[in-house]
């Protein structure tokens, strides 16, 4: 692996400030599960790498009922799968989560740099996504808040401009009778999604009907992606057998799968109705149950 220069910068302006002089020819480190990985394969080839773990306040985890959650972007992964909260409040991120790699690699990556490296089939983005969450971005002087669905522009493509960096992840406080769930096929139990599927929704007790939902879909289109299809069959209705085989027969309506190494367009098709059908199954099951997992 080539040498770089590597500063530890102590504070957020003073990384955007290192980053913005860099021009681009230097990156910001997290946890390094990926950017350490590209660098020594020679994917690419940056002039240096600012640390960002000693910024005071990066890997705060917080909820506040009326703000929901806010989770620091070098917050490890393994932190926001065992925070209390989050399994408590938001039990389908804390799931997600825990499908990520291994211990070892949860251990070190953090949440920030999970959603920074843009991947399609990064197992956080979806259900985040279908919570809602946006990025509070900020390059030392300002801040712009950015819904997570619209900061993603292709692989590894995201909305930063030189200089800036994300500083935390929101996560808004799910209504009642909300229901979430992640699922997704991999070749094994370590291995990144052939096909992710979230879900969030939200019904009315009093006749079951689904008042609002959000299905995002992983590892089938450049970016994770909104089944908005899906989402404009079932929402309104009850989440009966018709409904539901209506809606995953537009499941792939808005997917763009390709045939790539780790598997072909036509099976990628398949686990999108499998998968999407079983986030809904689980939908109709909790609906059953009163609301109760």
């Amino acid at each position: 692996m080539k040498a770089f220069d590597y500063e530890r910068p102590s504070s957020f302006e003073d990384a955007c400030r290192l980053l913005n002089e860099a021009g681009g020819r230097k990156k910001a480190l997290a946890g390094g599960t990926d950017l350490l990985i590209k660098t020594k394969q020679k994917v690419i080839a940056p002039e240096g790498m600012i640390s960002l773990r000693d910024i005071p306040g990066l890997s705060d985890l917080s909820f506040n009922p009326e703000k929901g959650l806010s989770i620091g972007a070098m917050t490890l992964l393994s932190d926001v799968e065992i925070a209390d909260v989050v399994k408590e409040r938001y039990p389908a991120l804390a799931a997600a989560v825990a499908t990520i790699g291994s211990t070892q690699v949860r251990n070190r990556a953090t949440i920030g740099g999970n959603i920074c490296n843009a991947a399609p089939s990064a197992d956080s983005l979806p259900i985040l996504i279908a919570y809602g969450a946006s990025v509070v971005i900020g390059d030392g002087k300002n801040e712009r808040e950015v819904l997570l669905e619209e900061f993603f522009t292709g692989p590894g493509q995201t909305v930063l401009r030189v200089g800036e960096l994300v500083k935390q992840v929101l996560v808004p406080t799910p209504p009642q009778n909300a229901f979430a769930i992640y699922i997704k096929a991999a070749r094994s139990a370590l291995d990144i999604a052939l096909v992710g599927v979230a879900l969030f929704a939200v019904y009315e007790p009093s006749d079951e009907v689904i008042k609002d939902l959000k299905v995002v879909l992983a590892a089938v289109a450049p970016t994770p992606v909104r089944s908005r299809q899906m989402e404009r069959v079932v929402i309104g209705n009850r989440l009966d057998h018709t409904i539901i085989e209506k809606a995953v027969g537009e499941s792939c309506t808005d997917a763009c799968s390709i045939t790539d190494v780790r598997t072909t367009e036509g099976y990628r098709d398949t686990l999108v109705e499998t998968y999407s059908r079983r986030a809904l199954e689980a939908t109709r099951s909790w609906i059953e149950k009163g609301g109760v997992l």
